[in-house]
């Protein structure tokens, strides 16, 4: 099976996942296809098992593949497993409420540890906001974007990004890892929420890709839920 890496200059467990992204998008591998094995890949890519292990891992949290134990791991039907992404801005369209954003910062930065494979470079776009809906703070919003997005620097936040970047002919198209969390307000959050310290929220990291399977952004968000009449979050 010939495989392609996309983009060397990326982490090399990412490669294997891209590679593989790729075959399923020429559809070189359909649904119901078997992978190669762990050692099979090991041997294709010149790398650990341990990074082959990561690469499939991560197929599978984000549905493209799906483990038989003892039989290896194949392909899924992409049509029905990829979950397609809303923009904040979408949702609250939808909900009929009425969504503003304070910019708290905007930059380049370093790549926070917890994303820093996702990216090919050490710095990145860093942009906080918070997000408020009828007027409440809602939401407190770090979003990552690869450094080649610095044209976001010289635009408007308070508005969609999802807008800006489908204007740069950018179009963020499916979510990739979601992992959520209960976590408490510190005293810094808890001020930019106007509430007491110590609060429980969601504490939610993804990712968004395009079409063409590459990353468009990583978020970290926490959010009140303390509001349920307010606004209904969506995963």
């Amino acid at each position: 099976m010939d495989q392609k890496v996309v983009d060397t200059t990326k982490p090399l467990y990412i490669q294997i996942k891209e590679a593989i992204l790729q075959q399923i998008k020429d559809k070189k591998l359909a649904p119901g296809d078997k992978l190669l094995s762990e050692a099979q890949f090991q041997k294709e890519f010149k790398v650990s098992r341990i990074t082959v292990r990561k690469a499939i891992d991560e197929l599978v949290t984000e549905g493209y593949v799906t483990r038989l134990q003892g039989k290896g791991s194949f392909v899924k039907r992409q049509n029905h497993d990829r979950q397609k992404t809303l923009s904040l801005t979408q949702v609250c369209q939808e909900q009929g409420k009425k969504l503003t954003s304070e910019v708290l910062s905007a930059s380049k930065a370093a790549a926070p540890g917890n994303f820093a494979d996702l990216f090919a470079t050490d710095s990145l776009i860093e942009i906080q906001r918070m997000r408020k809906i009828d007027g409440v703070p809602i939401m407190l919003e770090k979003t990552f974007f690869p450094a080649a997005f610095d044209f976001l620097l010289a635009q408007d936040l308070t508005g969609s990004l999802y807008q800006i970047l489908e204007d740069h002919q950018i179009e963020p198209d499916y979510k990739g890892l979601n992992q959520v969390a209960i976590s408490q307000l510190t005293d810094e959050e808890a001020k930019l929420f106007n509430v007491q310290s110590g609060i429980s929220v969601i504490h939610h990291t993804g990712t968004v890709y395009d079409a063409a399977n590459q990353l468009v952004l990583a978020s970290e968000e926490l959010v009140r839920v303390d509001l349920p009449d307010l606004f209904k979050y969506y995963l």
